[in-house]
Parts: structure tokens; C-alpha cells; sequence
């Protein structure tokens, strides 16, 4: 599952917004017109105080940063929430549009989710400590930032194509696994037709069914294999990545003495015993798929985010004022 982006704390910001008559004073003039609305300078410079990726790069510059180093970095970032902003209003009107609305609940929510996130006991103590930072004018104007926070996310999730399919989720495994120490030992019996006859087919697929039935039943793997003149043939180290997904996970879900198959492979039909798994700290597919496929989501949320709201951008008008 997705998680909303948290609303930074002021508390926990390590930049020191200076206070004072200089910085007390907003300039209320206008730095962009998304289509028929306005962005102010204060909303801008409230915003860039809050940005996690500002700080990050100021921490990045180290104490010998120059000034000139570190301004050129607030003039970036100051662009770059400009941007974010106007995709905002972008996204905020597509709800209006599509009448897409955030209750007092799910704000309630939300901020009790917050507070707990960040160690506080109640929405109260949040609250405290919203109103002690000074960076809010009132607890209404933060819930009403939580609010647009919420109509954002709950918007592009309606609204952005994104899916993650079995395959997918599969496939990533793999590659997570692809070179791990992590094999099953097999006792392994193809069944081929030699010619491409329906006919041919099925007698390779009655010979496939027979031989897992008597493995199945515990007869001697040598005694099944030496009918077949498959003498000393029979064993292998099957490895991740090795064989297609739909045998790999039959042989890595399946028990030790357990017998797999007939299963169709572009060879013909497979039929496995399985002797022993051999040890590996690997997760089977089983157990990791889920938390592969929230992270396969996440990402594929993010990027069908950022193509939405850049689809929005190309139709919109903007005049950016800065």
C-alpha cells in the first residue's frame, strides 16, 4: 500500500528560518498565473522553507559552501517549488472538476496517523507543536495544508494509470534472485514427442502423467529412470533465474520428496522430484511477493504521478513571474 507523503515537522528541520522585522514582512506580489489563479510570493517562500530536498542540498554543500554556492541552490529550489506549486493548482482543479472531496474524517485521520508517525501522543500535542514552531498562521491554515496534501494524492490516484501485473512481480523476483546461492536439488524427467502430431504430443504427455504417478506413489527413481534408459541422467542443481517463472516457482514452492508435474515446457512435458533445497537465507516467492509488489506500486505510482501532472502542465496556460 501507497503512503501519503508526510508533511514535514518545522521541529525537525535542521535550516533556521531567521526571524525578525526583515523577514517578517511577505511580499504579496504575484510569481505565476496557472490559467485564471495566482501564486503569491508568500506562498512561494513558505513553501521553499519547508522543502526537505532544500535542506538536503544545503547539508550536501558542507560547512565550507560559499554563499554564492549556497544561493544558487535556493534559486534552484526556489524554481522548483514554483513548479511543484503550479502542478498543485493543476491537480487541485481536476478535483473540482471531477468532484473529488476529502472529509473532515479522513483529515482526522490522516493527522492522527501524523502524530503517531512522529512520536506524538495525540492530535493535540501535534498541534502544539505546529502552533510553537511559528511557521503556521493558525492550526486551520496546517489542516488546510493537510487537506490540499490529501486531495493531491487522493486526485492522481484517481486519475493516474498505473498497474502492476503478476508477471511483472514475478519477473522482479528473479532478477532479485537471479545469482543468489539458492537451489533445489531435482531428479528430472523430460518427455518430448519426436514428431509435432497432436498424437505425438499426447503420448509424450500419457508417458509424463504415468511417470509421475509411479514417483508419486514411491516407486525408486532409478527403477522409473532405467525404463525410460535414463540412467544417472536424471539428477540436477536447478538455480533462480535458471528455468521459466511458471516451472522456478513450481520447484522452489514444492517440499522436499515432493514429485512436480507434468508441467508443458517449450522442450515438452516436465515431470521433477524434488530431493532437498539447498540452504539459502532467499525468501521464497511466496513470502517476498507482496512486499515486491508494494514496491513495484510505489514506483509505479510515483512515475504515472509525475506523467499526469505533467500532462496537465503542457495544456495549461502559465505565466511564471518570477
Amino acid at each position: 500500500m501507497r503512503r501519503l507523503p508526510v508533511v514535514s515537522l518545522i521541529l525537525a528541520l535542521a535550516l533556521a528560518v531567521p526571524s525578525g522585522p526583515a523577514h517578517a514582512e511577505l511580499l504579496e506580489r504575484v510569481v505565476a498565473v496557472v490559467n485564471d489563479e495566482v501564486i503569491l510570493q508568500s506562498e512561494l517562500e513558505a513553501s521553499v522553507r519547508l522543502s526537505p530536498q532544500l535542506q538536503e542540498r544545503l547539508n550536501q554543500l558542507g560547512p565550507s559552501a560559499t554563499p554564492q554556492q549556497a544561493e544558487q541552490v535556493m534559486r534552484e529550489e526556489r524554481a522548483n517549488t514554483l513548479n511543484d506549486l503550479i502542478k498543485n493548482v493543476l491537480v487541485k482543479k481536476e478535483a473540482a472538476r471531477f468532484q473529488i472531496e476529502v472529509s473532515e474524517g479522513e483529515v482526522d485521520r490522516y493527522l492522527q496517523s501524523l502524530a503517531q508517525q512522529n512520536q506524538f501522543q495525540s492530535i493535540a500535542e501535534l498541534r502544539k507543536a505546529v502552533e510553537e514552531s511559528g511557521e503556521y498562521g493558525a492550526w486551520s491554515d496546517y489542516r488546510q495544508d493537510i487537506r490540499d496534501q490529501l486531495i493531491i494524492y487522493k486526485t492522481t490516484q484517481s486519475l493516474a494509470n498505473f498497474a502492476v501485473t503478476d508477471a511483472a512481480v514475478r519477473e522482479q523476483y528473479r532478477k532479485m534472485t537471479r545469482g543468489e546461492e539458492s537451489k533445489v536439488e531435482v531428479e528430472r524427467f523430460l518427455f518430448a514427442s519426436d514428431q509435432g502430431t497432436q498424437a505425438a504430443r499426447d503420448a509424450a504427455y500419457s508417458k509424463a502423467q504415468g511417470t509421475a504417478r509411479r514417483l508419486r506413489a514411491g516407486e525408486a527413481v532409478e527403477a522409473v529412470a532405467a525404463e525410460h534408459g535414463l540412467t544417472g541422467n536424471t539428477r540436477r542443481e536447478v538455480g533462480r533465474g535458471e528455468v521459466a517463472p511458471a516451472v522456478e516457482d513450481a520447484i522452489f514452492a514444492a517440499q522436499q520428496g515432493a514429485v512436480v508435474g507434468p508441467l508443458e515446457t517449450g522442450q515438452g512435458y516436465l515431470v521433477l522430484k524434488i530431493v532437498q533445497h539447498m540452504s539459502s537465507d532467499v525468501l521464497s516467492f511466496e513470502q517476498a511477493k507482496e512486499r515486491i509488489r508494494g514496491e513495484l506500486e510505489e514506483a509505479a505510482f510515483q512515475k504515472a504521478a509525475e506523467d499526469f501532472r505533467n500532462g496537465l502542465l503542457a495544456k495549461a496556460h502559465i505565466d511564471i513571474r518570477l
